[in-house]
């Protein structure tokens, strides 16, 4: 937790530093400093590459939530339809199994009532 907060502080110190608008903060991206416009050349390696680390891991988590979300409720709308047919076509030949099955108790009740 500790850690978290030691990244986040260096991240919002970096963006305070080259705040928009500031010469030299984002300006290939629109005025949104990315993290190449933040890290000086001089800055050590390591706390680079453990930002690096942490904000790709935050962005991934961050993505694959909401992917995973959107890609339940489309497979969700997706197989509701699909599903209510099986069952439709389900029911439908029980029905028609039943219809037989009872016809032929009949018939065979009757057969054996005649033949008494």
């Amino acid at each position: 937790m500790d850690s978290e907060k030691d990244v986040l502080g260096k991240v919002d110190a970096l963006l305070r530093r080259h705040a928009v608008g500031a010469p030299g903060s984002g300006g290939e991206t629109g005025g949104v400093p990315i993290l190449t416009d933040l890290v000086d050349e001089g800055a050590d390696a390591e706390a680079i590459a453990e930002l690096s680390r942490e904000v790709f891991l935050r962005v991934m988590a961050e993505v694959e939530g909401r992917l995973a979300v959107d890609l339940e409720a489309r497979l969700a709308q997706h197989l509701v339809a699909q599903v209510h047919g099986a069952v439709a076509s389900a029911l439908g030949d029980l029905r028609q199994e039943l219809a037989n099955a009872i016809g032929d108790a009949v018939s065979q009740a009757i057969r054996q009532r005649q033949a008494k």
